[in-house]
C-alpha cells in the first residue's frame, strides 16, 4: 500500500509539473500570437493609410488631369478668332477643325495630346500657305452683292486676286481695319492691266515674266513675280 501511494503521488507530481509546463507553454504561444496581432493590425493600418492616399494621389491626378483638358481645350477655342482674322483661304475649314478638336477634347471624347496634334497639323497647314501659290475657279462674292464667275489666284498668304471669266470684273484682296475686302479695280488702268497680266502668267496662258500685283496691306502695294 505504501508502495501504490508513493507510485500514485509521484504519478500527481508529474500531472501537476506537466500541466504547469503546458500552461507556461499555452501562456508563452498566447503572448507570441497576441504579439503577431497586433502586428498584423499595425500592418493593416499601414496599408489602410498608404491605400487611402494612394486613392487621394489618384483623385488628385484625375481631378488636375480634367483641368488640364478643359483650359486646352479653352486654349484650342481661343485660336479661332485668329484665324477667322487670317489670310482668307479656307479659313472656315481650318476653324471648324480648331473648334471641334476643342469640343471633342472638352466632351473626354479625344486625349490632349491628339487634340494637340491636330492642331499643330492646321497651324502647319495655315504655315505652309505662305509658300505656296494656287489657281483655281470658283464665285467671288462681290460687294454689290454679286456672285461672279471667275479665277482666283493666291501668292502665298499675301497677295489674291480675281478676274472674271468674262474679263470685265477685276478685284483684289486687302486688308485693312475692317479685315480682309475685295476691291473692285476701275482705274487706274494700269491696275487693270496688270492684274489681268499676272492671272494669264498663273494659268500658264501666258509666257513667263515678272508681273505685277498689288499685295494684300492697308494701303495699295504691289508686288513683283513671275
Amino acid at each position: 500500500e505504501k508502495s501504490l501511494h508513493g507510485a500514485e503521488k509521484k504519478r500527481h507530481a508529474d500531472f501537476v509539473e506537466s500541466s504547469r509546463q503546458k500552461v507556461i507553454s499555452l501562456n508563452d504561444q498566447n503572448r507570441a500570437l497576441k504579439a503577431e496581432i497586433d502586428s498584423l493590425h499595425k500592418e493593416l493600418g499601414r496599408l489602410a493609410d498608404a491605400r487611402n492616399k494612394a486613392a487621394a494621389g489618384t483623385r488628385w491626378y484625375e481631378a488636375r488631369k480634367v483641368r488640364y483638358r478643359l483650359n486646352l481645350a479653352d486654349v484650342i477655342d481661343s485660336l479661332a478668332p485668329f484665324l477667322e482674322a487670317d489670310f482668307p483661304y479656307k479659313t472656315d475649314e481650318a476653324v471648324a477643325s480648331v473648334r471641334e478638336t476643342a469640343s471633342q477634347l472638352r466632351k473626354g471624347i479625344i486625349a490632349p495630346d491628339d487634340a494637340l496634334g491636330r492642331v499643330f497639323e492646321v497651324l502647319g497647314e495655315r504655315i505652309r500657305l505662305g509658300y505656296t501659290t494656287e489657281a483655281w475657279d470658283g464665285f467671288l462674292k462681290a460687294p454689290d452683292g454679286r456672285s461672279v464667275p471667275g479665277t482666283f489666284f493666291r501668292y502665298g498668304a499675301v497677295a489674291s486676286i480675281f478676274v472674271s471669266n468674262d474679263g470685265e470684273d477685276v478685284f483684289w484682296l486687302s486688308n485693312g481695319k475692317n479685315g480682309y475686302t475685295w476691291n473692285y479695280v476701275k482705274e487706274p488702268l494700269s491696275l487693270r492691266t496688270d492684274i489681268k497680266d499676272a492671272m494669264k502668267v498663273a494659268q500658264g496662258k501666258g509666257a513667263p515674266h515678272l508681273v505685277t500685283i498689288p499685295i494684300a496691306g492697308s494701303s495699295v502695294r504691289v508686288m513683283k513675280g513671275s
